[in-house]
């Protein structure tokens, strides 16, 4: 047995050599052009072409095929015979840099990326639609100046309760190069067919006419308290910044039981603190006067009313509240513009009260009764503070707390100020 191998393995050696001879005779015999060479070099690809050897199964014996396939992927091992032979060199601005996470073996498929996290939508829970889109809120006769840019959405804020894009038609048209007056004629449709209509006139001039600015009535805190203060009420003012430096001491002195302030909000899609809340909850406390808190809310979904309060309670530091904090929203001219239906803006309420409360506190909703009769559903399942300038109330009993009027004068405090009536007999949780 040992012999007949050692046999077999100078047969195999001998044939080798001679065949390797051979083929050294025949090309010592018959040299190539260097026009055959150039023919059988393989082709230059094309750039968005990439030379893929693909190997089909054939029994035991594997035909390897080149087939050149745009924009494919290499495997390993093809880039590393690429890399080997050099054949061209790419610059690093050429190619996508590929992490090692999305590195995967020819062997492997490739894993599913996984979605970002997206609010879990409310769509489930929402009716049939079977009301118009309605107006939140309207200029219905701006005036512009000539060479000024009209749009309209500057002039109307909408909402539907189901469709959160509700497609607005407007008739008519407005020529911004000539003095005039130009009526339009508004449609809102929803995706139900339900439409709602709102007319609306546009005013070119040349100039402005002077503003006479805004002049109400003012009334003064001692007349208010004389009104409104009774056993089953607290009198007291709301301020953020705009009030500036107060006084509190004088505040406390003049009458006013509590203070509600602004500690901060969103604006324009950015988290802010009111610059004025810091002085204004340490000096109202030390001047003996019950303290709240209200925010100003522009958030068009759930996930930013709970990055909203993470911050306001980051703000907050844990002080101690005699009211429950509000949920102000009040963005309504500009509705569209954060793609919701109105269901969304009630469960943005629901998960801000669902929020605070996480963390000891109580919430509620500040609106006014406009808002709180059409838009606001879910203002029944949370205490609310109604802003309604009127001189008395019929029935009270929706609301713990009522912004009477937005001029009230009182000292310690420059210029007009908010005065509210806090009802005993309404409970604030």
């Amino acid at each position: 047995m040992r012999k007949r191998s050692k046999q077999a393995i100078v047969i195999t050696v001998f044939i080798l050599f001679a065949l390797g001879m051979g083929l050294l005779l025949v090309r010592f015999l018959f040299p190539a052009t260097s026009e055959e060479v150039e023919r059988n070099e393989t082709p230059a690809l094309s750039r968005n072409e990439v030379q893929v050897i693909r190997i089909e199964d054939t029994g035991s014996i594997g035909i390897a095929e080149a087939v050149p396939v745009a924009d494919a992927a290499l495997s390993e091992n093809t880039a590393a015979e690429e890399s080997a032979g050099e054949a061209e060199t790419v610059s690093e601005d050429e190619v996508p840099a590929v992490s090692e996470d999305e590195a995967v073996s020819e062997n492997e498929a490739a894993p599913e990326e996984e979605a970002p996290e997206e609010e879990e939508p409310v769509d489930e829970d929402l009716p049939a639609d079977t009301a118009a889109p309605i107006v939140l809120a309207v200029n219905a006769a701006p005036t512009i100046k000539i060479g000024d840019t009209f749009d309209v959405h500057k002039y109307i804020g909408y909402a539907d309760d189901v469709d959160r894009h509700v497609e607005m038609e407007v008739s008519g048209e407005v020529n911004t190069a000539a003095e005039g007056t130009y009526p339009l004629q508004i449609t809102l449709r929803d995706d139900a067919g339900h439409s709602t209509s709102q007319k609306m006139t546009v005013k070119v001039v040349t100039e402005f006419p002077p503003s006479t600015g805004y002049v109400g009535k003012t009334e003064a805190f001692s007349d208010f308290i004389n009104t409104y203060k009774t056993e089953n009420t607290s009198v007291g003012i709301d301020i953020s910044r705009w009030q500036e430096d107060v006084d509190f001491e004088k505040v406390k002195a003049a009458g006013c039981e509590f203070v509600y302030m602004r500690i901060g909000g969103l604006d324009e899609g950015e988290l802010y603190t009111d610059r004025y809340y810091e002085y204004n909850i340490a000096a109202a406390k030390a001047a003996g006067l019950k303290v709240g808190i209200y925010w100003h809310a522009e958030e068009g979904n759930a996930r930013q009313v709970k990055a909203s309060v993470d911050y306001l309670m980051t703000v907050l530091n844990g002080q101690e509240l005699d009211f429950p904090i509000a949920y102000d929203w009040e963005d309504f001219m500009r509705f569209e513009n954060h793609e919701m239906n109105l269901y969304d803006l009630n469960n943005n309420l629901d998960v801000f009260v669902s929020e605070v409360e996480k963390h000891g506190y109580t919430g509620c909703l500040y609106n006014s009764k406009y808002y709180l009769d059409t838009v606001w559903t879910s203002a029944s399942k949370h205490p609310v503070w109604l802003a309604y300038y009127v001189s008395s109330l019929s029935d009270h009993s929706r609301y713990f707390m009522w912004q009477h009027g937005c001029t009230g004068r009182i000292d310690g405090v420059n210029g007009d100020v908010d005065l509210d009536v806090l009802y005993h007999d309404v409970p604030m949780q």
